[in-house]
């Protein structure tokens, strides 16, 4: 599990890397919630795009609002102004971000009535908000919930790639298989997660006990 998650972390430390100069240009001119909020921008801009079929555009569109889901944080750290708003929004962004992509695409093959594709991005749907709703609330009861094969990195890689691919030579197959792999490391994460949130309450559960007797 440890190498799957470098898989993510890899790529998050990457584009981080390489577009860090950008970043900092950005600090000098916006604030981190300014940029975080141009996250959901893009994310909303990509998921009309690919309602209408703009399947060679708006994969980079997606693209640039993980970029700003990077920047917004290097921003944050560059400036001292990291904040537990910050935190918050950041992470509730994310969320919204999702949704407007994921509808974009829902909707595109639902008109095109390629039904096994829109009930697989519905499935995605569902999917990533557990996977997302679980991680807070296991921060939320102090059990640390980092786990998983599916972090959002990886999950933007496996969505944006084939649908390019897709705008490119009309070719649905690479986005189906891509879904099917996403669907299978996101139900594997939200297991993960549930199991190492049953493992520490315990854990915090009988640490409590024993301190009261």
């Amino acid at each position: 599990m440890q190498r799957a998650w470098n898989v993510n972390e890899g790529l998050r430390r990457f584009s981080s890397a390489v577009f860090h100069p950008v970043g900092w240009v950005l600090g000098r001119v916006f604030s981190p919630n300014f940029i975080t909020t141009l996250s959901i921008g893009a994310a909303a801009v990509a998921g009309y795009l690919f309602a209408v079929g703009q399947f060679v555009v708006g994969p980079w569109i997606l693209f640039l609002a993980g970029l700003f889901d990077i920047w917004d944080g290097q921003v944050a750290k560059l400036t001292g102004r990291v904040s537990t708003f910050g935190s918050f929004y950041d992470s509730t962004a994310d969320r919204v971000a999702d949704f407007f992509f994921s509808l974009g695409t829902l909707y595109y093959f639902a008109d095109q009535k390629i039904y096994d594709i829109t009930f697989m991005v519905a499935a995605y749907m569902v999917l990533s908000s557990l996977i997302s709703y679980v991680k807070a609330r296991a921060e939320g009861l102090g059990v640390a919930c980092n786990v998983g094969l599916l972090a959002r990195p990886l999950r933007l890689l496996l969505f944006a790639l084939p649908l390019f691919i897709f705008g490119l030579s009309d070719n649905v197959w690479v986005f189906r298989i891509s879904l099917y792999i996403v669907l299978v490391l996101a139900v594997e994460t939200l297991v993960h997660r549930m199991v190492v949130i049953y493992t520490g309450a315990r854990e915090k559960d009988a640490s409590a006990a024993a301190d009261g007797s």
